[in-house]
Formats: structure tokens, sequence, C-alpha cells
């Protein structure tokens, strides 16, 4: 009976842990998932400090996988194992527990790689639509600071964004912005300066765990 009862835990433990979707559904799923989950308030709990996200309603899919892999447990302990020195922290799962299905990319002209956004990186850049990675994140640290020739394409309200605050506008349609950073800057900084070792491998990796908030 105990060899039983074990094996019926095992198998609730692995469905509790099933954090995959089906390609042809990644659409539904998370379009269902949205609809019913309307939290937008993220808290990264890290060594450093805390950082809180706010999730955008603008990239519905993106929102509703990043709540749906938190609210399921995927990032209770995970890390920021690169660091793009003067750019940005990523985190999320790596190599060794990639899902099976990628996020249809979600570019709206006003999300921009400012300095705090939140972004979904890519498997591979052998993706011609640039459908997001399911779990691998990262946060615009600091980015490049523009002057206003650099910015024409843009109107004057996110070219002034650029100004002040720094980004990175090579990512602009390349990689969908998401959230946004909206407390634990002074975090943030502490992320980015962390010494690497190895091509943007941190020398100690910073473990983080991720809850929601509202």
């Amino acid at each position: 009976m105990k060899r039983f009862l074990l094996f019926i835990g095992l198998i609730l433990l692995a469905a509790c842990h099933n954090y995959d979707i089906e390609t042809s559904k990644v659409r539904e799923t998370l379009t269902e998932f949205g609809q019913k989950n309307r939290e937008q308030t993220l808290k990264i709990h890290t060594g450093k400090g805390d950082i809180f996200v706010r999730l955008y309603d603008e990239t519905p899919l993106h929102r509703a996988n990043f709540l749906r892999l938190v609210k399921a447990g995927y990032y209770d302990d995970r890390g920021f194992y690169r660091i793009v020195q003067g750019v940005a922290v990523q985190g999320g799962g790596k190599n060794g527990d990639q899902l099976g299905f990628t996020i249809p990319a979600e570019f709206r002209p006003h999300l921009i790689h400012k300095k705090g956004a939140l972004a979904m990186a890519r498997y591979s850049e052998k993706n011609p639509g640039r459908e997001s990675s399911a779990t691998e994140f990262f946060i615009i640290t600091k980015g490049r600071y523009y002057d206003a020739d650099e910015l024409k394409k843009y109107p004057d309200s996110l070219r002034n964004v650029y100004l002040k605050q720094g980004g990175e506008m090579l990512y602009d349609g390349q990689y969908t912005v998401f959230g946004e950073v909206t407390k634990g800057f002074d975090v943030l900084d502490v992320l980015a300066k962390q010494p690497v070792v190895d091509q943007e491998v941190p020398f100690n990796t910073v473990k983080f765990s991720i809850e929601v908030v509202d």
C-alpha cells in the first residue's frame, strides 16, 4: 500500500509540474488562462533585494505565459545566469529544461527597451517569426544613452524616454517587451554590476524566485 501511495504521489507531483503546452494550442491555452487570471504585479525576490514588475495588458499572450509559470512554481528557484554588462540581466530555465513551445511575437511600437523593460529572449536566432522563449527573460539594466539624431524614427514621447533613461533601441522589434520594473531599480543596478568570469557568465549566479502580488 505504501508503494502504491508513493507511486500516486509521484504522478501527482509530475502533473503539478507540467509546464509545457502543446504547440498547436499555445494561443488558445494562453488566451484562456489570461482571461481567468488578471494579476499584473509580480515581485522578484533576489539575494540582493526585491524587484517589482508590472505586466502589460497590451501583450496578453506573454503576460499570461509568464503569470502561468509563476503560479505553477516554475520560477521558485531560478537564477540570473547571464549579465550583459551595461545592457541587461537574463534569467530563467537556461538550457537544462527548455519547454517545447514558443510564444508568438507581440511587438508594440510604444513598448520599447528602456531601462527596466522586461522582455522575453529567444531560444534561437533562426526564428523568422521572432517568437519568444517560453521561459527565458531579460531586464534592461541601462543600455545606451542616445542623442536625438539616433532617435529620429521615434515620436517625441518615446525619444525623450531613451534620452533620459537610456535603453537598447536595437532590440525594439526584435524581442517582445511585456512589462517593466516599477520598484527596485537600485537592486537592478546591483545585479548589473555583478562580476563576470567568461563571456557574460556571472562569477556567482544570483538566485531568484517570483511571486504574484496583485
